[in-house]
């Protein structure tokens, strides 16, 4: 049987963040810079995740897969397909009779004796590790049982998996050369992405310190017998006050705050909100 160079296994979402990160580490390790990733289905679809540019490598081999028929993309340094059905494995295997990249097997369906056939002719079997001891021996044993020495690897830290799953590779982000730039160039829209997103939960949390604040204030003055909005409003610095609101049921404070956001409308679904309640009047 022909040999795929990597067959992952494990749990789908460990598996769907240490896949690519091992499949971008042997795209490095070729001369095209480049390596096919096979998906083999039950039912429903991986999660789709950032996807950068493909290289004119990856994207050279996914138009000679189009061109056969096969439903293929690429993204960074990694050409992709998914194989389902009954023939989900004959297909795998003939894609990796004719490709000319390293090939990983990503393994979301349960496994039978077509995928045991598979896994027993890899060149290296990496099981991915869930947390559950008692399942990661037994998935060991079992492969062991076909004669495969498996491997039991992590997923990547956060930060790799998502490079990895967008096609790139982050350790050579690093790196000083022409290519490295051209990778880091691709990189951007996710690094822009994560650090906005970064930015959004920070401004997020900060409102909700300044909520809480301004309903304290709003509950002494209703204590005093003051105006609790206007005390509200001067408990929060300048730039916050516009995005206030504060609404009074009784001897309760409710406010409100939206959150700075670069994002039309996404202020509005982050509000946050304190409450705060005066007690019985005096």
């Amino acid at each position: 049987m022909i040999a795929a160079d990597l067959v992952v296994l494990g749990e789908r979402g460990e598996l769907e963040l240490l896949a690519p990160a091992l499949a971008v580490a042997l795209a490095a390790q070729c001369a095209e810079r480049a390596a096919l990733v096979i998906t083999l289905l039950a039912d429903g679809a991986p999660r789709r995740r950032w996807a950068a540019p493909a290289s004119a490598a990856a994207a050279r081999f996914r138009d000679r897969l189009t061109d056969q028929g096969v439903v293929a993309g690429a993204r960074g340094r990694l050409v992709t397909t998914e194989c389902s059905g009954e023939g989900a494995v004959a297909t795998a295997e003939r894609l990796i009779a004719t490709a000319q990249l390293p090939v990983v097997i990503v393994a979301l369906r349960p496994r039978d004796e077509q995928l045991d056939g598979l896994i027993s002719a890899a060149r290296r079997v990496v099981v991915a590790r869930s947390g559950d001891a008692e399942l990661e021996r037994l998935a060991i044993a079992q492969i062991a049982a076909l004669g495969v020495e498996a491997e039991l690897l992590d997923p990547p830290p956060s930060a790799a998996a998502r490079f990895a799953a967008a096609g790139l590779n982050w350790g050579r982000l690093a790196r000083s050369d022409g290519q490295a730039s051209v990778e880091l160039l691709a990189a951007a829209p996710i690094l822009l992405a994560v650090t906005l997103a970064a930015a959004q939960l920070l401004a997020a949390g900060l409102c909700r310190e300044l909520a809480g604040d301004a309903a304290g204030a709003g509950a002494a003055a209703l204590l005093q017998s003051r105006d609790p909005q206007a005390a509200a409003r001067r408990a929060l610095p300048g730039w916050s006050r516009s995005q206030l609101r504060v609404t009074r049921r009784g001897r309760e404070l409710r406010v409100v705050i939206n959150p700075p956001s670069l994002v039309p409308g996404l202020a509005r679904l982050l509000s946050v909100e304190a409450r705060a309640n005066a007690g019985p009047p005096a």
